[in-house]
């Protein structure tokens, strides 16, 4: 019921998107086209990523010393960008020297498509220039864009991201990742001392269930992905963190939301033998770099 639940919450278009990649005679086709990017409500929306940051770096200064990433000269990574960059404009624009990422889904004509450039590069621009002032015109950020971003149609684990960083984004990318371990490993490959990072985790059910977590702890976790699929990884938020700690990573794990008395249904004994109400119903949490110098506002 939950899958059809979410079917039934989306667009015809993105509906078709999803059915075309699962009914046989139809598979094999470009995971996204231009027209379903923009007739989505959540991927035509470019200025929602100010947005998230924005909101996401209000809730982390609530919890320790942070002053707004700044992007000026900066070498800016996202694992996981998706079809039109991510953070990528936004960081582009607001000076970043380049954009990396990865993304196994990227198809850089989307991002030349006319359909894209007259909507979404288009508004985004405009939305950046009120927020941030006219740090360029449309035809500079269009150009910048293509000489700037770098994204690589492959895991993040095996991509060929290298040297020393500045900043290192992603929004609801870890629970993805299978294993996690080794997107982990790569960070700790190319974050240094002066690294920022700031990761949004989604630990709810992705799907739009009353509760964010309804069918999530019926069953143990091998039980939930062999009959779901590889959708999450169902990590818990002490497992991101061990995970960060593990590959030395000095990480910070904040809860951006807690539903304790919004939960459902049965709680498997699996998961009660390995976690408390804390970690089963945080739904959203932030893990980010701790204070420091130039991190203070």
């Amino acid at each position: 019921m939950p899958r059809l639940s979410y079917l039934l919450s989306l667009t015809p278009r993105e509906t078709w998107r999803i059915l075309r990649h699962r009914l046989p005679g139809l598979r094999g086709g470009p995971t996204w086209t231009a027209s379903e990017l923009m007739s989505s409500s959540k991927h035509a929306r470019g200025i929602r990523f100010a947005e998230l940051l924005a909101r996401q770096e209000a809730i982390v200064a609530q919890h320790q010393p942070w002053g707004p990433l700044d992007f000026e000269g900066k070498r800016v990574v996202e694992i996981g960008c998706g079809p039109l960059a991510g953070f990528g404009p936004l960081a582009i624009f607001r000076g970043a020297a380049s954009f990396e990422s990865a993304e196994p889904e990227w198809d850089p004509a989307l991002l030349r498509d006319p359909s894209v450039v007259d909507t979404y590069l288009r508004i985004f621009h405009a939305d950046l220039v009120a927020l941030y002032g006219p740090r360029m015109d449309f035809a500079t950020f269009r150009d910048a864009l293509a000489t700037r971003l770098s994204i690589h149609p492959c895991g993040f684990e095996v991509a060929p991201i290298d040297g020393a960083v500045d900043i290192v984004l992603s929004q609801s990318v870890l629970e993805h990742v299978f294993p996690l371990d080794d997107t982990v490993a790569k960070l700790a490959a190319i974050q240094i001392a002066r690294t920022r990072f700031l990761h949004l985790v989604d630990f709810g059910n992705h799907y739009p269930t009353a509760s964010p977590f309804d069918g999530l702890y019926e069953r143990p976790p091998e039980a939930y992905i062999r009959q779901r699929g590889q959708a999450i990884n169902l990590l818990r938020a002490p497992d991101i963190a061990d995970s960060f700690a593990a590959h030395g990573i000095s990480a910070v794990l904040i809860p951006a939301r807690k539903l304790a008395d919004h939960a459902s249904g049965t709680v498997d004994g699996w998961w009660r033998e390995r976690y408390d109400d804390d970690a089963l119903f945080t739904q959203l949490a932030l893990v980010v770099s701790p204070a420091s110098g130039d991190s203070a506002a």
